[in-house]
Protein backbone atom coordinates (compact mmCIF):
# COMPACT_ATOMS: atom_id res chain seq x y z
CA UNK A 1 0.00 0.00 0.00
CA UNK A 2 1.69 3.48 -1.04
CA UNK A 3 1.84 6.17 1.99
CA UNK A 4 1.69 8.70 0.11
CA UNK A 5 -0.28 11.73 -0.49
CA UNK A 6 -0.58 14.39 -2.36
CA UNK A 7 0.90 18.27 -1.54
CA UNK A 8 0.01 21.50 -3.35
CA UNK A 9 2.16 24.77 -3.19
CA UNK A 10 -0.35 27.51 -4.33
CA UNK A 11 0.94 31.68 -3.84
CA UNK A 12 -1.12 34.43 -6.01
CA UNK A 13 1.15 33.77 -8.62
CA UNK A 14 0.81 30.01 -9.62
CA UNK A 15 0.62 26.82 -8.64
CA UNK A 16 4.64 26.23 -6.88
CA UNK A 17 4.34 22.58 -6.49
CA UNK A 18 1.24 19.91 -6.95
CA UNK A 19 2.77 16.48 -6.24
CA UNK A 20 2.87 13.08 -4.15
CA UNK A 21 4.74 13.56 -1.13
CA UNK A 22 5.66 10.57 1.65
CA UNK A 23 6.00 13.80 4.68
CA UNK A 24 6.06 17.00 5.03
CA UNK A 25 7.01 19.52 7.35
CA UNK A 26 6.17 23.47 7.73
CA UNK A 27 6.33 26.45 9.44
CA UNK A 28 3.05 27.48 11.59
CA UNK A 29 3.03 30.22 13.81
CA UNK A 30 3.23 28.55 16.44
CA UNK A 31 6.25 25.60 15.83
CA UNK A 32 6.88 22.89 13.12
CA UNK A 33 4.49 20.21 12.39
CA UNK A 34 4.73 17.04 10.39
CA UNK A 35 2.40 15.71 8.04
CA UNK A 36 2.37 12.28 7.11
CA UNK A 37 -0.31 10.03 4.82
CA UNK A 38 -3.93 9.36 7.17
CA UNK A 39 -3.18 12.95 8.89
CA UNK A 40 -6.37 14.41 10.88
CA UNK A 41 -7.93 17.24 9.24
CA UNK A 42 -5.77 19.99 10.50
CA UNK A 43 -6.15 23.87 9.12
CA UNK A 44 -2.55 25.90 10.51
CA UNK A 45 -1.45 29.70 10.24
CA UNK A 46 1.63 29.42 8.45
CA UNK A 47 5.05 31.01 9.88
CA UNK A 48 8.35 32.47 7.97
CA UNK A 49 10.68 29.58 7.29
CA UNK A 50 11.46 26.14 5.79
CA UNK A 51 8.84 24.13 3.90
CA UNK A 52 9.99 20.58 3.66
CA UNK A 53 8.42 18.27 0.94
CA UNK A 54 9.78 14.35 0.73
CA UNK A 55 8.81 12.30 -2.07
CA UNK A 56 9.97 8.93 -3.75
CA UNK A 57 12.42 11.02 -5.77
CA UNK A 58 14.24 13.31 -3.00
CA UNK A 59 13.89 15.94 -1.10
CA UNK A 60 12.35 19.71 -2.01
CA UNK A 61 12.71 22.95 0.07
CA UNK A 62 11.21 26.04 -0.13
CA UNK A 63 10.99 29.57 1.94
CA UNK A 64 7.46 30.13 2.54
CA UNK A 65 6.32 33.43 4.14
CA UNK A 66 2.72 33.39 6.19
CA UNK A 67 -0.31 31.86 4.51
CA UNK A 68 -2.06 28.29 5.62
CA UNK A 69 -2.15 24.65 5.92
CA UNK A 70 -5.02 22.83 5.23
CA UNK A 71 -4.84 18.87 5.61
CA UNK A 72 -7.64 17.39 4.18
CA UNK A 73 -8.66 13.90 2.95
CA UNK A 74 -4.74 12.92 2.24
CA UNK A 75 -4.49 16.35 0.43
CA UNK A 76 -2.21 19.07 1.84
CA UNK A 77 -2.76 22.26 0.07
CA UNK A 78 -0.48 25.22 1.32
CA UNK A 79 -1.57 28.94 0.37
CA UNK A 80 0.92 31.37 1.00
CA UNK A 81 2.26 34.51 -0.49
CA UNK A 82 5.57 33.18 -1.24
CA UNK A 83 7.02 29.88 -1.50
CA UNK A 84 11.30 30.43 -3.31
CA UNK A 85 12.63 26.99 -3.79
CA UNK A 86 15.78 26.03 -2.23
CA UNK A 87 17.57 26.60 -5.35
CA UNK A 88 16.93 30.36 -5.87
CA UNK A 89 18.49 31.50 -2.85
CA UNK A 90 22.03 32.39 -2.88
CA UNK A 91 24.82 33.97 -0.78
CA UNK A 92 23.68 37.19 -2.41
CA UNK A 93 19.86 37.10 -2.05
CA UNK A 94 20.82 37.08 1.53
CA UNK A 95 22.77 39.60 1.79
CA UNK A 96 20.23 41.86 0.28
CA UNK A 97 17.84 40.25 2.54
CA UNK A 98 20.17 40.98 5.78
CA UNK A 99 20.34 44.79 4.55
CA UNK A 100 16.89 44.93 4.37
CA UNK A 101 16.98 43.89 7.88
CA UNK A 102 19.42 46.33 8.99
CA UNK A 103 17.05 49.48 7.43
CA UNK A 104 14.52 48.80 9.69
CA UNK A 105 14.42 50.85 12.91
CA UNK A 106 12.62 51.60 15.55
CA UNK A 107 10.85 50.53 18.90
CA UNK A 108 7.24 50.39 18.17
CA UNK A 109 4.96 47.67 17.49
CA UNK A 110 4.73 47.70 14.06
CA UNK A 111 8.82 47.88 13.52
CA UNK A 112 9.09 45.36 16.05
CA UNK A 113 6.87 42.70 14.43
CA UNK A 114 8.65 44.05 10.90
CA UNK A 115 11.94 43.22 12.02
CA UNK A 116 11.06 39.81 13.66
CA UNK A 117 9.31 38.45 10.42
CA UNK A 118 12.78 39.90 8.29
CA UNK A 119 14.83 38.08 10.87
CA UNK A 120 12.96 34.81 10.56
CA UNK A 121 13.25 34.87 7.04
CA UNK A 122 16.85 35.36 7.04
CA UNK A 123 17.07 32.91 9.41
CA UNK A 124 15.57 30.06 6.83
CA UNK A 125 17.37 31.20 3.70
CA UNK A 126 20.59 30.78 5.95
CA UNK A 127 19.04 27.24 6.82
CA UNK A 128 18.22 26.63 2.80
CA UNK A 129 21.43 27.23 2.00
CA UNK A 130 23.75 25.37 4.45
Amino acid sequence: MSQTFRAAIITPEAVALDTDVTQVQFPAHDGQVGILKHRAPLLAKLGTGVLRLDTTGGEQRYLVAGGYAEMKADKLTILTSEAVPAANITAQTISAEEQKLAGITGTDAAAIEKRQKQQARVQAMRMLVS
